[in-house]
């Protein structure tokens, strides 16, 4: 990536409308997650104490207290990712703010087992009222809540899982592996570089990625410009790039949604020496 131009074609008739569209579908691929679960359970329960009576009695399972009420021994480490995206799923649809009985909390937990076992309940008038009425209950609570910003989320969901760092640039880093001694690049520096981009969901970006490239700290994107002066030789380390670092408001390049963060994977392989590199 000698320079933004040559390294990075752009493709300026590119709808600036359909980046953002996508960037969620990456960003947020949790979210979907839990609200297509709750979508299936809605389906799946028949409401309140009436049909809890006309249904067959609840698994043991759906009405004994939580095991940190009873003192039951700990999931698995195995299991407790399964638990946890319960906890998501509940949390993120709102279920305790529904203020559920008892009886109608474990109607909805038999439904969810029928579903799993291929013997869901039919979606009759009283269900499809009921998924209604939470519907409402829920587009009413969310009323007057800030929309949350995805790339925030985004970035902040991989430093409390991740371990990923933040300057205060705003760019988001991982070394994965340190180089030799302790010399850095400067701002003026020229490095042999190799690093490989792509979307927070995995797509690959070979349009933005190069193998040992020559090149200009200066001329890198802001985001990699920084991040390789935070290396050493023969270092590796995984740059999370916001938009402001890689592209802003300007041109961004074909296949990649705008305003998008950039992943990339970097390894320095030489700080070439030069009279003006005070690094060498």
């Amino acid at each position: 990536m000698a320079n933004r131009a040559k390294t990075s074609p752009v493709e300026s008739t590119r709808s600036v409308s359909s980046g953002p569209g996508r960037t969620l579908r990456w960003l947020l691929l949790a979210s979907f997650l839990g609200n297509a679960a709750l979508a299936i359970m809605a389906f799946r329960f028949a409401s309140g104490p009436r049909e809890v009576a006309h249904a067959a009695p609840p698994p043991a399972a759906a009405t004994a207290p939580s095991a940190a009420t009873t003192g039951d021994a700990p999931l698995s480490t195995t299991l407790r990712p399964y638990a946890a995206l319960g906890t998501y799923v509940s949390e993120n649809n709102r279920i305790p703010a529904l203020h559920w009985t008892e009886e109608q909390f474990a109607a909805f937990q038999q439904g969810m087992r029928s579903s799993f076992e291929g013997r869901g309940y039919p979606v009759d008038d009283d269900a499809i009222k009921l998924r209604h009425e939470i519907n409402a209950k829920v587009q009413s609570m969310m009323k007057g809540t800030p929309k949350a910003d995805p790339i925030e989320e985004y970035f902040q969901t991989i430093r409390e899982k991740e371990g990923v760092q933040r300057t205060s640039s705003g760019l988001h880093y991982r070394i994965t592996e340190k180089g030799f001694g302790t010399a850095h690049p400067t701002a003026q520096s020229t490095v042999v570089v190799s690093y490989s981009a792509r979307l927070p969901g995995g797509q690959a970006l070979p349009d933005l990625s190069r193998a040992r490239v020559r090149s200009a700290v200066a001329d890198l994107l802001p985001g990699l410009a920084e991040g390789v002066q935070m290396m050493t030789t023969s270092g590796k380390a995984l740059l999370y790039l916001p938009p402001s670092l890689s592209f802003g408001n300007g041109d961004w390049p074909a296949g990649v949604p705008k305003g998008a963060p950039i992943i990339f994977f970097v390894e320095l392989h030489e700080i070439v020496p030069t009279e003006n590199d005070s690094s060498n």
